[in-house]
C-alpha cells in the first residue's frame, strides 16, 4: 500500500513537471525576452535609469532560464539526470543561480530606490536618479555577486536527497550559510527593502501632479513606480513558498519514504512557482500599466512586424518592376 502511494506521488510529480513546470518555464523565458526587447527598443526606456535596472534584471533572469531553470524542469519531468553526466554542470548551475538571482534582486531593489529618488521633492536626491549611476551600480552589483557565487561553484558537488536535479554543499559551513543566510535572510531581506522603498516611492508618485515637472516625466515616473511595486509583490508571493519548503527539507531528519515523496512533490510545485518569481515581468507590466501595453504593441507590431513586412514587400516590388521593364 505504501509503495503504491509513494509511486503515485512520484508519478504526480513527474506529470506536474511535464504539464505545468515546463510550460511555465517557457512562458517565463518569453516574458523576460519580451521585456528586454521593449526596454531596448524605446528611447524613453533607454534614457531612464529605472528602466535600465529592470532591463538588467530581465537579462539576469534570461541567463538563469537558459542555463538552469530549463534543465531543472526537464529533469523533474523525465528520468534524466543532467548532473550524472557532468558534475561541472552541477557546479556551474549553482554559480549561475547564486550570481543571477541576487544580481536580479539587486536590480529590482535599485530600480525602486531609483524611483524613490526620481519622485522625491528634493532636487539633491533627484540627482541620484540617472543612467550613469545606474550603469555603475549594475556593474558593481554583478561583480560582487559573481564573487559571492564562487564558493557555490567550488563546494556544491553532492546530489540533494529531495531533488536529484539539485546539488547541495559538501562543506558544512557553506551549507549552513546557504540555508540561514542565502535563503532565509537575503531571500527575504531584499524584498523587504524593496517593499519599504516601494511604498515611499508610491507616496511620492501620488504627489507628482502638484509639482512643476514635465507631464511626460511625471507619467513615466508613475508608470515605472507602479510596475516595480507590483513586481515586488509578485516576487514575494511566488518565492516565499519555495523558501519555506527549502527550509523544511534542509532541517528535515525524517527519512520516512512517504514523507520524502511528499516533500519532493511539494518541492516541484514551489520550485515551479519560483519560475514565475523571475519570469513574470512582461505580463505583470502589461497587466498593471495601460501605457506599457501600448508601448509593447508599438514595439512588436508597428516597429518589428511592419518593418519585417516592408522588407518582404520591397524585394517583390523590385522584381515586379524589373519584369515589367524587361
Amino acid at each position: 500500500m505504501n509503495t503504491d502511494y509513494i509511486t503515485s506521488l512520484l508519478s504526480a510529480r513527474s506529470k506536474f513537471a511535464l504539464y505545468v513546470s515546463i510550460p511555465v518555464c517557457a512562458i517565463g523565458f518569453i516574458s523576460e525576452l519580451c521585456s528586454v526587447i521593449v526596454f531596448l527598443s524605446l528611447k524613453t526606456f533607454r534614457q531612464s535609469s529605472c528602466a535600465f535596472y529592470l532591463m538588467s534584471m530581465a537579462l539576469f533572469n534570461l541567463i538563469r532560464f537558459i542555463l538552469s531553470s530549463s534543465f531543472l524542469a526537464i529533469s523533474m519531468a523525465f528520468p534524466i539526470n543532467f548532473l550524472s553526466v557532468s558534475f561541472f554542470y552541477c557546479q556551474l548551475r549553482n554559480f549561475v543561480v547564486a550570481a543571477c538571482n541576487f544580481s536580479a534582486l539587486s536590480c529590482l531593489c535599485l530600480a525602486i530606490i531609483d524611483q524613490y529618488f526620481a519622485t522625491s521633492s528634493r532636487p539633491r536626491w533627484q540627482q541620484w536618479s540617472n543612467t550613469r549611476i545606474a550603469h555603475r551600480a549594475v556593474i558593481i552589483a554583478t561583480l560582487v555577486w559573481a564573487g559571492h557565487a564562487v564558493p557555490f561553484f567550488l563546494y556544491f558537488n553532492q546530489l540533494s536527497p529531495v531533488n536529484a536535479a539539485l546539488c547541495i554543499s559538501s562543506n558544512a559551513v557553506l551549507y549552513e550559510y546557504n540555508v540561514y543566510v542565502y535563503y532565509l535572510t537575503y531571500g527575504n531581506l531584499f524584498p523587504l527593502i524593496a517593499a519599504i522603498f516601494g511604498l515611499l516611492a508610491f507616496r511620492n508618485a501620488r504627489s507628482l501632479t502638484t509639482r512643476p515637472n514635465p507631464l511626460v516625466r511625471r507619467e513615466l515616473d508613475k508608470q515605472l513606480t507602479t510596475m516595480v511595486l507590483v513586481e515586488i509583490c509578485v516576487y514575494v508571493c511566488t518565492y516565499m513558498p519555495f523558501s519555506i519548503i527549502y527550509a523544511i527539507s534542509s532541517f528535515n531528519t525524517n527519512n520516512n519514504p512517504i514523507f520524502l515523496a511528499q516533500l519532493k512533490l511539494a518541492n516541484a510545485i514551489t520550485l515551479t512557482l519560483t519560475f514565475l518569481s523571475y519570469g513574470n515581468s512582461f505580463y505583470t507590466y502589461s497587466c498593471v500599466s495601460k501605457r506599457f501595453r501600448h508601448q509593447a504593441k508599438y514595439v512588436f507590431y508597428d516597429m518589428h512586424m511592419n518593418r519585417h513586412r516592408q522588407n518582404q514587400i520591397k524585394p517583390s516590388h523590385i522584381e515586379t518592376i524589373r519584369t515589367t521593364e524587361g
